[in-house]
């Protein structure tokens, strides 16, 4: 029976990791000054069969705390005790405790302790209380992002059974998309004030948010996945890009903890990637892709799926890239550049644009224009590409002239939810595939159906279906048209296709495809 007069410190965690991998680790103590801040020495006395004798020197907010323990390993009981015999605490003892878990080996440390310093000995037993509850935390902190890191380590050795699966990290793409996702998880929520829940959401880490157990191909191959939220919203970006990116970091982090093979950027997170990309890479062990090559693939594939439709010939167009600049749209402009007569590229900074059409006139056929007005640029166009992300649409749909193909690629759509009477056009939602089997992420995240699916979300898909657990795309200007037809092929060998075209939610019938030829002649 444990004396009253004891301080009694309890804290648990579960981690990711196998049993025998949790306890092989704890007890190595001589390691942990190696990764665990506030130990700053422990070192191994005796040891005999089972038993060690160590000697510990904690620092934490500069106090520091020093004593000599007696550690017995009970593999049988799934437990670790230990004892202190001499040091700065008049009694110092407790245990390890090691339990399976769905999720891996929750581990529970129980302390019994007296500091015993007369005088100031309530206040002191609270203080210590404190630090030694911190000291115990950081440790099991530690010990999970060891393990972590050991993973990743042996993974990259050549050890393919570490890792295994995909994550794909979303967001929500504006106030009122998150309200109505937090109604659709709770008919009975009642919505607080916009401030409240914004500065809340804005301090939110990012969490997971659900589990795809398994996820089966059309070739047979099975793998599984998670959706994580990443807690930001576009508007954000342009605010605090490492705000945002702390919380891409953290949702990465998340993703490891499970053992994932690769992580997508989704949405906005993708313009971190682009970005920050290198930044991510040197932060966190999981491969990251930003879903790119897979979204330029799809909307090449689209528009001349689009053109055929209306019985148009690529090579006898105008074709014009709204966000030419960016990833994605500086991929398809490499594409199309090869298969269109004209295309002209838009994009915010004069600087950028020149460098842009100046590599593209070296190394292709097409006649390259460059502005920064996207109204002249899409007025005269047979095709458009809106690969510009932007929170709000940056584009009046009465620009474009009648026959036009609209391939909106914006996250969140923009052009392709716009109400409009215009029949003499074709506007469809881009960069979305046909999936082998529907993904459920929880919330709406704006699909039309669950069988579509982003390409962003599909690249770390077929990605973990092929086992290329690598830096697929990251970074800016780094897709060519032979990673693009590689993701493409990919993909058709496990049943994703370039999605039907769909106006917002509602599918374009082909009744409506004949109208708008009608319109055109």
């Amino acid at each position: 029976m444990q004396d009253k007069n004891l301080i009694h410190i309890k804290v648990s965690k579960v981690i990711h990791a196998e049993k025998w991998r949790v306890v092989r680790l704890l007890t190595k103590v001589w390691e942990f000054p190696t990764y665990i801040a506030t130990v700053k020495e422990s070192s191994v006395i005796h040891r005999t069969h089972n038993k060690m004798r160590t000697k510990w020197r904690v620092q934490i907010d500069s106090i520091p705390i020093s004593w000599v323990e007696e550690d017995t390993l009970c593999l049988q009981e799934d437990a670790i005790y230990f004892e202190a015999i001499e040091g700065d605490l008049e009694k110092f003892k407790g245990q390890w405790k090691f339990q399976d878990h769905p999720e891996g080996t929750e581990v529970a440390v129980d302390v019994h302790l007296n500091v015993g310093i007369p005088a100031i000995k309530d206040f002191a037993d609270i203080y210590i209380e404190r630090l030694l509850t911190r000291n115990f935390e950081a440790i099991l902190g530690a010990v999970e992002r060891r393990l972590i890191s050991i993973r990743y380590a042996d993974f990259k050795r050549g050890d393919a059974t570490q890792v295994a699966g995909f994550g794909i990290l979303g967001h929500f793409y504006n106030f009122n998309h998150l309200a109505r996702c937090l109604k659709s998880l709770n008919p009975q929520f009642k919505m607080p004030s916009r401030e409240f829940l914004s500065k809340l959401f804005t301090i939110t880490p990012s969490f997971r948010m659900y589990d795809m157990k398994e996820f089966k191909s059309k070739a047979g191959a099975i793998t599984r996945g998670c959706f994580i939220v990443c807690t930001f919203i576009p508007d954000m970006l342009s605010k605090d890009i490492y705000a945002v990116y702390s919380k891409v970091v953290r949702a990465c982090k998340l993703a490891e903890k499970y053992g994932v093979g690769i992580v997508t950027l989704g949405g906005f997170a993708s313009m971190v990637g682009e970005r920050l990309g290198h930044q991510i890479v040197e932060e966190v062990d999981i491969p990251i892709t930003t879903g790119n090559t897979y979204t330029a693939s799809l909307a090449v594939a689209e528009v001349e799926k689009a053109a055929k439709l209306l019985e148009k010939d690529l090579r006898d167009l105008k074709v014009a890239i709204v966000g030419g600049t960016g990833d994605v749209g500086s991929a398809c402009s490499r594409a199309l550049s090869e298969k269109a007569k004209e295309l002209t590229i838009t994009g915010k900074t004069k600087s950028t644009l020149r460098l842009r059409r100046n590599e593209l006139r070296k190394r292709h056929k097409a006649k390259i224009e460059a502005t920064t007005d996207n109204k002249k640029a899409v007025s005269d166009a047979d095709v458009v590409i809106a690969a510009a992300n932007v929170s709000a649409s940056i584009i009046n749909i009465n620009w474009f002239k009648p026959g036009a193909v609209i391939c909106d690629l914006a996250y969140p759509k923009n052009i392709s939810y716009t109400p409009t009477e215009r029949k003499d056009i074709l506007i469809f939602s881009g960069g979305l595939a046909s999936i082998p089997e529907p993904i459920d992420t929880g919330v709406d995240m704006g699909l039309p159906s669950p069988q579509i699916s982003y390409g962003c979300f599909c690249e770390a898909i077929i990605l973990a279906l092929e086992h290329r657990f690598e830096n697929y795309s990251y970074g800016r200007g780094n897709i060519f048209s032979e990673k693009m037809d590689e993701i493409l092929q990919l993909g058709r060998r496990h049943g994703f296709e370039p999605a039907p075209f769909f106006w917002a939610d509602q599918l374009i019938e082909k009744g409506q495809i004949e109208e708008i030829k009608k319109s055109i002649k």
